[in-house]
């Protein structure tokens, strides 16, 4: 397993439960694929369901639609990485066996958007690298940081905390150091390299290291929901909505966001659709599961709400 490397997938995931391995998938795409190309279907190693069940959905019914598609996968942290020819992280693109909590709603997103399955695999690439560059340091490994503003700056997301929350809203920072993220890389963040010498991996792994070496600390800012008012205003999240569940600033944890959702209208009500850690993609009542956050030994803050926009 990528322990080092996982470590950011891991606390985007979190829950009680271990996370099973990797997937051993095989390449979709080669990191040396330039961001004007596309992936193709002929390109997928199983069959890919269609993309968009219904065309006249709104997009709210168009992710409930594409996420329908993934529920019971089992949980597989870190399943994706850059395809065959990645430099460091050779799992496959898409996965049709097993997410984790970011990579099922980055899947369910795609498919919900694309016109069809080659378009929905495009704007995967889109929505999981900066420029849709294919390649580890182009991927989106901070949610704070890379991915929700990155998301939000190209088009497929608003961010609607504030509307929901109204004066209830409140934020927090933290300062990211993708430096230290990276200056803690060891060859166990290594995937599909087994083949390699001893002293290729350490190379590699080197190399991995040195990515980080000069990119400047950075604060991130995210809005949010306060825990306490999301009984009340529950209701209010629109059907479809992305969810970045927020913490506390803690010295020792890199993050701030542990687990990505939606939450849906269900036919009693709110529901929360995710990739449970140790578990698989499934629905639980989201007035019971915001019930649960209480108490947390890492602080849940609140919930940070994002709309997905119609391409």
């Amino acid at each position: 397993m990528k322990l080092i490397a996982a470590i950011v997938l891991t606390l985007a995931c979190a829950a009680p439960a271990a996370a099973a391995g990797p997937s051993a998938l095989g390449a979709l795409y080669s990191s040396s694929m330039l961001p004007g190309l596309r992936l193709r279907a002929s390109d997928i190693p199983m069959p890919a369901a269609p993309a968009r069940a219904d065309n006249g959905a709104s997009v709210g019914g168009q992710l409930f639609a594409a996420s329908s598609r993934f529920l019971g996968l089992p949980y597989v942290l870190g399943p994706l990485g850059e395809g065959a020819d990645g430099e460091f992280d050779r799992d496959p693109l898409v996965s049709y066996k097993g997410l984790d909590c970011t990579t099922f709603v980055e899947q369910t997103m795609a498919f919900a958007l694309g016109r069809d399955t080659d378009d929905a695999l495009n704007i995967l690439r889109h929505i999981r690298y900066r420029r849709g560059r294919v390649a580890y340091e182009e991927r989106n490994h901070f949610t704070e940081a890379d991915w929700l503003p990155g998301n939000i700056s190209d088009g497929f997301l608003r961010d609607i905390t504030a509307e929901v929350a109204g004066p209830a809203a409140r934020s927090v920072s933290k300062i990211i150091s993708k430096r230290a993220w990276y200056a803690k890389k060891t060859e166990a963040d290594l995937a599909g390299f087994d083949w390699e010498t001893a002293a290729g991996r350490a190379a590699r792994a080197a190399r991995l290291r040195a990515l980080g070496a000069n990119i400047p600390d950075q604060r991130a800012v995210l809005n949010y929901v306060p825990l306490e008012d999301l009984p009340r205003l529950l209701g209010a999240i629109p059907h479809g909505t992305v969810v970045s569940l927020v913490r506390e600033d803690r010295a020792d944890k890199p993050t701030l966001v542990s687990h990505q959702f939606f939450i849906f209208d269900g036919p009693r009500g709110k529901i929360v659709r995710h990739a449970a850690q140790g578990k698989q993609v499934l629905d639980v009542d989201a007035a019971q599961y915001i019930a649960g956050l209480s108490g947390s030994a890492w602080r849940v803050l609140g919930f940070n709400l994002a709309e997905v926009q119609p391409e």
